[in-house]
């Protein structure tokens, strides 16, 4: 009868590819999404013929395709995903397009050019749960490709999909080769693998409640949600689970371990939006899903002006909050864990918290487990970027034996840790702030402006920009930066840093009264600082207060007994170094 018709039936393998946020791309800028958006389905279109296959349909952001073949299928998945990868590097992050593609197996009916069956079904649904920029297949596609092609795959267990009446098992197609040392983690207990995280835990971002009697309000609450996602799986510290999976929860009372069983996940975000006339509040929690603890809690309250900006705020203001949040919460639970039984990742955990002591016994011990997490995965920019952290704190305190040793740790440490993901801000702010004690500030800049850029919400980066902008010539551009690093983390565990860099900004543009008041405020967070005593004793120096002077210079003395001109030479500017020099000798230094 079908065949009467003009309808056939066939066995292909069925492409579904569609853009992620894509209507947040368009409302940002539509001509240009509308013009990368045919540039990059050209390029599918192209990659599916190469692997004889067809463009079914091209509407709006989805590209539906079909194949003879689900090797064939698969082949050309990876291809158009490093393809776009290499295209959305020369855009910026905000504009770059992602796609999601899923792949089915199944029995299609085709009628002239268009085609329909569960297997258009599955494919679509399937696609929805894939990562940005990744590709899910189902069992029927795996049990086909299976050893026949240079890829692994992920099993990502049975998931349940709409109009599918049992459920589908997926897996993930791991594009590339993992890097040395990585491996699959079980995520929790829900027979998931989180690939390539070494024992790190993963976070889902729950979609917001709204919480007005406004729809409009929706938009907004989803908005958010979507942008935690994004700027989070940025950091590079968690695996973020991806939206479509966490959004299966919208509209939904959610029992949080519940949600750690199904998506693997450690930790859980939740938040609410309630606008009141020209307000909107937003409330944000932080959990831990396999025991319902709330780890972290905050409420943002803001005049609705411009919506996107004011997201944009929230957002940044919600990321730098909720990453030291979660360093604090993992720092905890590793310390927990008998040394014997820690993965690398605990261990960078273990020598994160030891250099936070600030002590030289406790960065001894830092570089221990550090050093032990490289041993365990040698693939683990978090551990270098540390280890070069650990060898600056040795400098800056007058702990290391050999300061020009201690340079040359932390300098091949910090680029190693770039080498092994030079897009993790982590890295690149380790980076910068070693070329920045070791002279090369031009480079610093460079390295620090590209960790904010793929982080805004970076505390510990601008910080180091500032730090690197003041001895470079611009002390006044600096100070706005590193008074941004405190906006962003008020309470931070670097705080006394970031109040000495002020006051080394302000002693550059030559207001000593200021570097006075910040070096002061820098002592009172923290008073074992050489360096706070040293710029105390030049700015009393200039002043004129002998007195103080010497007070400063004796507690300089006392922690750093063969200061010399050569300590200050070695990694400053020619002329900073002098001028901290003059101001030392009027202070009364004899040096």
């Amino acid at each position: 009868m079908l065949e009467s018709e003009g309808v056939e039936r066939r066995l292909a393998a069925i492409l579904n590819a569609d853009v992620v946020g894509y209507s947040r791309l368009m409302a940002q800028d539509d001509v240009a999404t509308l013009r990368t958006l045919k540039v990059y389905v050209d390029v599918m279109g192209g990659l599916i013929r190469q692997h004889g296959g067809r463009v079914v349909d091209a509407v709006g952001d989805n590209v539906l395709a079909e194949f003879p073949s689900a090797v064939d299928a698969v082949a050309c998945a990876a291809d158009v995903q490093q393809q776009l990868e290499a295209r959305n590097a020369d855009l910026p992050p905000a504009r770059r397009m992602l796609f999601r593609i899923g792949i089915d197996l199944g029995d299609l009916i085709v009628d002239g050019d268009r085609i329909a069956g569960d297997g258009v079904n599955v494919a679509a649904r399937i696609q929805a749960l894939a990562d940005p920029g990744g590709i899910l297949i189902s069992g029927t596609v795996f049990e086909q490709v299976g050893g026949k092609l240079p890829l692994d795959f992920a099993d990502q267990g049975e998931r349940k999909v709409k109009n599918v009446p049992r459920p589908v098992r997926v897996f993930q197609v791991m594009i590339g080769p993992p890097r040395e040392g990585e491996r699959e983690i079980p995520a929790a207990s829900a027979g998931l693998t989180v690939p390539g995280f070494a024992g790190r835990h993963a976070l889902a971002v729950l979609p917001f409640a709204n919480l007005s009697n406004d729809p409009e309000q929706e938009y907004f609450a989803d908005g958010l949600a979507e942008d935690l996602i994004t700027r989070l799986s940025a950091l590079r510290l968690f695996p973020v689970i991806a939206r479509n999976s966490s959004f299966v929860y919208k509209g939904r009372a959610v029992d949080v371990t519940a949600v750690s069983r199904e998506l693997g996940v450690h930790y859980v975000v939740e938040g609410s939006v309630r606008r009141a006339g020209e307000r909107v509040r937003v409330g944000v929690q932080l959990i831990d899903a396999t025991t319902g603890l709330h780890v972290w809690a905050e409420r943002y309250d803001r005049k609705l002006s411009d919506v996107f900006a004011l997201q944009d705020e929230i957002t940044e203001t919600i990321v730098a909050s909720l990453g030291p949040a979660l360093s604090r919460a993992e720092i905890r639970r590793a310390r927990r864990h008998a040394p014997e039984n820690l993965d690398a990742w605990d261990c960078v955990q273990r020598g994160l918290w030891h250099l936070l002591q600030y002590r030289k016994e406790d960065i001894v011990e830092a570089q221990f487990w550090l050093s032990r997490a490289i041993q365990l995965d040698s693939g683990s920019s978090a551990a270098f970027s540390v280890l070069a952290f650990s060898h600056l704190f040795g400098i800056i305190y007058r702990w290391s034996e050999s300061p020009a040793h201690s340079r040359a740790d932390a300098l091949r440490a910090a680029e190693q840790a770039v080498a092994l993901d030079g897009d993790d801000p982590t890295a690149l702010t380790a980076l910068g702030f070693v070329c920045s004690l070791i002279g090369q500030h031009e480079r610093a800049i460079v390295v620090l402006e590209r960790a904010i850029h793929l982080n805004p919400s970076s505390a510990l980066a601008h910080w180091a920009l500032g730090a690197a902008l003041a001895p470079s010539g611009c002390p006044d551009c600096a100070i706005p930066v590193i008074e941004k690093a405190i906006r962003l983390s008020p309470y931070d565990p670097w705080m006394h840093e970031f109040l000495f860099s002020i006051a080394a900004a302000h002693f550059l543009a030559e207001r000593y009264e200021d570097a006075v008041t910040y070096a002061r405020r820098s002592l009172a967070a923290k008073s074992d600082q050489p360096g706070a005593y040293r710029l105390l004793a030049a700015s009393y120096g200039y002043l004129g207060r002998s007195d103080d002077g010497k007070a400063a210079l004796e507690a300089l003395r006392q922690l750093m007994p063969d200061f010399s001109a050569a300590d200050l030479r070695a990694f400053l500017p020619p002329a900073v170094a002098e001028r901290y020099l003059r101001g030392l000798r009027q202070a009364g230094w004899k040096g």
